[in-house]
């Protein structure tokens, strides 16, 4: 708080005007006593200011509290007396602040035989600060000028060494006040130095590593996902098949002991021929045999006809469906023919009529030109008969 002082002499105080007026660039009144009221105009000064005395009164000071650097500056007081002359008072006001909390840095890099400076700045204080710079700890020491600026507040540290390593402390200091900050200083001598490059160094290095790693681990992962999706897998190996079932034909058993035997025939191959048109019997059972001049058997399996036309044409063709069926044997030489030992049985299906047969003549050309294969010759001894 700050008390403008001022007073005058008279009579009739309670008939004067009082005015305090603010002298900037702008005239601005701050407060007056006009006929026993009390006014304040000045926004600036609202709630900070106020007659030191009851009014009214010959002692007119003037208080302002809670004063700022921007109060500074010329204030007058005028006492107007009613059928008289005014009076008139001047009065300048300058505010001190004291300075800021200081800030301390470093500007430069503190290594060994380096060069550095020091900087300390209060960014407010009225009048301007000056600036002091102290060596704290581990011992005291003052610095001077040239190495120490008061008014840019900076000290300037040459050819460092390590001895110079402390705490240092600047004081920001004007006619209101003064405030201080530290800093700690470290020389860095060459084996710090080196420590701390080797350090950096080997974290990027260690990091660059990882990188590597995770990424051929990744590489190789996916690499071995793409080996494994294109990978051609082969199955197994199908079983073997037997001779008989290679052939599609039965196995042809021969006795060897020259007695009567059978053979097993496979399964029959599809017929694919229109059964409504061209059917046929099938025998009881699928075993024949053919007792041959010798005395010894050979098994015969019978085939699908090729073409209907030529199952009608051949000789001993049964039309009578009533009648039992059977392949016929070759002619012997003295006109006879042979038949097979074990009868077929003709299926009891509907039979449609057949044309006519044609006769003609087995013969060995005939077969073989029908697509059959010859299954026993009968044996002829010296003199032309069979055996």
């Amino acid at each position: 708080m700050v008390v403008l002082q001022a007073s005058y002499t008279g009579t009739e105080i309670q008939r004067n005007t009082v005015v305090w007026n603010y002298m900037s660039s702008n005239t601005e009144m701050i407060i007056s006593y006009v006929g026993g009221q009390l006014s304040h105009r000045s926004a600036q000064f609202a709630g900070r200011v106020g007659f030191n005395k009851a009014m009214p009164n010959t002692d007119l000071s003037l208080f302002i509290n809670n004063t700022k650097a921007s109060d500074s500056g010329r204030y007058m007081c005028q006492v107007i007396i009613p059928g008289a002359s005014g009076l008139t008072g001047e009065l300048t006001l300058d505010v001190k602040v004291p300075p800021s909390v200081p800030v301390c840095k470093i500007i430069g890099k503190p290594v060994l035989k380096g060069n550095i400076t020091l900087s300390c700045n209060s960014e407010s204080g009225k009048p301007a600060p000056i600036y002091k710079w102290t060596r704290t700890s581990p011992s005291s020491e003052v610095f001077f000028s040239p190495a120490l600026n008061e008014t840019a507040g900076t000290l300037k540290l040459n050819n460092l060494s390590s001895n110079m390593s402390g705490k240092y402390m600047c004081i920001s200091s004007n006619s209101a006040g003064e405030e201080s900050c530290y800093y700690d200083l470290n020389v860095i001598t060459s084996t710090n130095a080196g420590v701390i490059a080797g350090a950096t160094v080997g974290c990027i290095v260690g990091v660059v590593l990882i990188i590597l790693v995770i990424f051929f681990l990744w590489t190789r992962r996916k690499d071995t996902e793409d080996d494994i999706a294109n990978e051609i897998k082969e199955d197994a190996q199908a079983p073997k098949r037997v001779s008989w079932a290679k052939s599609g034909t039965g196995s042809d058993i021969i006795s060897k002991n020259g007695t009567l035997s059978s053979i097993n025939t496979s399964p029959h191959p599809r017929d694919t021929h229109n059964h409504h048109y061209y059917p046929h019997c099938h025998p009881p059972s699928d075993t024949a045999s053919i007792i041959t001049a010798t005395g010894s058997t050979a098994g015969y399996r019978s085939q699908p006809p090729a073409d209907s036309t030529l199952e009608r044409t051949l000789p001993g063709y049964n039309t009578n469906p009533s009648l039992p069926r059977g392949p016929l044997g070759p002619h012997s030489t003295n006109g006879g023919s042979m038949h097979p030992s074990v009868p077929q049985t003709a299926s009891a299906q509907p039979q449609i009529p057949r044309p006519p047969i044609i006769p003609t003549t087995v013969t060995a050309a005939n077969i073989s030109r029908m697509g059959g294969v010859p299954i026993m010759v009968p044996a002829q001894n010296q003199a032309g008969s069979l055996v």
